[in-house]
């Protein structure tokens, strides 16, 4: 998802009764391209729920736009009309929330409904009464498997460098072996909609992905998934990583410096397959951004690789540390190109990104200098609550706290922890109190799911230092998967072959130039944008619109961590 220019359209909402529209909420209609009804039609699913479905013992609640009614609970047993089906909750018809305003999406008056004292396993749907019925959901330990078997494969789809074969609902999803000519960095995951491929994006990526499996090895480890290397003595889960970092190590000039990106100079047409891309692809000169985030991450991998391959971790930590050596006798940004390459992961400072690489060469190595540049530039950098590519500074407080090296200064330690702390309380009190559960309440920007599904390791990592409101972190946490999954404005699901109503067309050339009705699973579109005055409703499900349906790496491997979080224990 590399800056584009970013033209953002919106949705006038007026009343009439046509055709319901992929680009419109549930249950609402489309009067001509990019203008919607704001009162659903008669029987449209209006009650906006997570339609992948709730863990026992989680929040569960489902929102909707419209008066104060009360609403029941009905099992999903097939009944020609939803008064047929069984109510079992409550024991009579139960109050909605009190109205709330949705500034984000422009609606006056919405109100949520609250199930959450509802924990029997099996299939059910929320009717509100006068207002009407949501999409069916489950109860079950097991609700976020399917969605995370499809994530992977979303990152196995991402494969460069070999021919790629899965089946999905009944449907084979392939391409042929591409871009065989990216010698020495041959592999690794096509960064986005396109197949260009970036060291601190593909890094920033990679690291979220390893961060779930030191804080869920015991729910992923025997996890086995769709990949050719099954049954070759390493998990399947770090064979995905594994095959996105031995595209990071090919990155790396003799000097330890590590070339910002590898694309061409144009991005392909939009019908383009991975093996019909043969434009002339090189390496670019290095950035320091790069050089550090690719440091961090191979420092990571080395501790993660040490018990499964040692020759593979012993290769990533040397890289590692030769990239930190030149990071420390090249102490001034090195920009990457301005041009000659497609899209650009720059436009900030390097120095967040040192600050990460700071931290994983101290947990790796025990390197007290590392360890002294990182304690010293702490004074700079908080838990950001909405972070991405271009501010990864939280990785490198999460493995600092959770640190098993000697030497650390308490002070720093205590000043992180309650960052950490204060950022996931704020975090959950606006998912608490935002009608549709996000925990970035209004605020939007390009890729905003992604942003939303980042807030969990902030959840997830601070429930691991403050057990006193682990619940309440872990809560946000699977509410935030719950807005992703179809409690949002839209009542869809914004996961390709996941949920109800999912993507059709996303910014994803696979999926648009292949031969398959379905888009490519398990991906998921970057959302609602900012720049408009009721940002949450200017998504479109238009393969067209990179703004708001591309897909990417980064939005991916933090919803990976969020569902890993919520896979059964063994």
């Amino acid at each position: 998802m590399p800056l584009r220019t970013i033209i953002l359209g919106s949705c006038l909402l007026l009343a009439c009764d046509t055709a319901e529209s992929p680009h419109c909420p549930l249950g609402s209609a489309e009067l001509q391209p990019g203008v919607c009804t704001a009162t659903p039609k008669a029987g449209g699913v209006v009650v906006r729920v997570n339609s992948v479905g709730f863990l026992p013992g989680t929040p569960k609640q489902a929102t909707y736009a419209g008066p104060a009614s009360t609403f029941v609970i009905r099992r999903a047993d097939g009944g020609k009309k939803p008064e047929d089906d069984p109510v079992v909750f409550p024991d009579m018809p139960g109050d909605v929330g009190p109205a709330l305003s949705a500034s984000d999406s422009g609606e006056p008056e919405v109100h949520v409904v609250d199930f959450s004292d509802l924990n029997v396993p099996g299939e059910y749907y929320v009717a509100v009464d006068g207002v009407g019925t949501s999409e069916h959901f489950r109860i079950g330990s097991d609700v976020f498997v399917e969605p995370f078997h499809a994530a992977m494969l979303g990152m196995y789809g991402w494969r460069c460098g070999t021919a790629v074969s899965f089946d999905w609902q009944d449907q084979t999803f392939a391409h042929g072996a591409c871009h065989l000519h990216d010698d020495p960095a041959l592999g690794g995951w096509h960064d986005a909609g396109d197949y260009g491929k970036y060291t601190n994006n593909g890094s920033f990526a990679l690291g979220m992905m390893l961060l779930a499996w030191d804080h869920f090895r015991d729910r992923l480890e025997d996890v086995v998934l769709a990949v050719p290397e099954q049954d070759n003595g390493i998990p399947d889960y770090l064979d995905e990583c594994s095959y996105q970092l031995g595209w990071l190590l090919g990155m790396q000039y003799d000097d330890g410096s590590v070339s910002d990106r590898l694309t061409a100079a144009n991005f392909d047409p939009l019908t383009t397959m991975p093996e019909a891309s043969t434009a002339l692809r090189s390496m670019s000169s290095a950035s320091t951004k790069a050089t550090a985030d690719f440091a961090a991450v191979a420092a990571h991998a080395a501790r993660v690789f040490r018990e499964f391959d040692p020759d593979l971790a012993q290769r990533a930590e040397g890289a590692a540390v030769k990239a930190w050596q030149f990071l420390l006798a090249n102490t001034a940004p090195i920009q990457p190109p301005a041009s000659g390459f497609t899209g650009s992961y720059s436009g900030d400072s390097d120095l967040d990104d040192r600050f990460w690489a700071a931290a994983e060469i101290f947990e790796t190595t025990g390197d007290k200098d590392a360890l002294a540049a990182f304690e010293n530039a702490s004074k700079t950098f908080n838990v950001a609550a909405n972070w991405d590519w271009d501010n990864v500074a939280n990785l490198g407080i999460f493995t600092y706290l959770a640190s098993t090296q000697d030497g650390r200064d308490d002070a720093v330690v205590t000043r992180l922890t309650l960052a950490l702390e204060n950022s996931a309380a704020n975090l959950a009190m606006t998912a608490e109190t935002h009608p549709y559960g996000r925990s970035l309440g209004a605020y939007y920007n390009w890729g905003v799911n992604g942003t939303i599904a980042r807030t969990t390791l902030v959840f997830v990592t601070a429930s691991r230092v403050d057990p006193d409101n682990s619940r309440r972190y872990l809560d946000a946490a699977s509410t935030q998967l719950g807005h992703l999954f179809g409690r949002n404005y839209y009542g869809r699901s914004f996961m390709t072959g996941v949920g109800a109503k999912p993507p059709l067309h996303p910014h994803h050339r696979p999926s648009i130039a292949d031969s398959v009705e379905q888009p490519w699973p398990g991906l998921l579109v970057g959302g609602p944008s900012k720049s408009d005055p009721a940002p949450a409703t200017v998504w479109q499900d238009d393969s067209a619109d990179y703004t708001s349906n591309e897909v990417a790496i980064n939005w991916n491997a933090p919803l990976i961590y969020a569902l890993a979080a919520f896979q059964p224990t063994p």
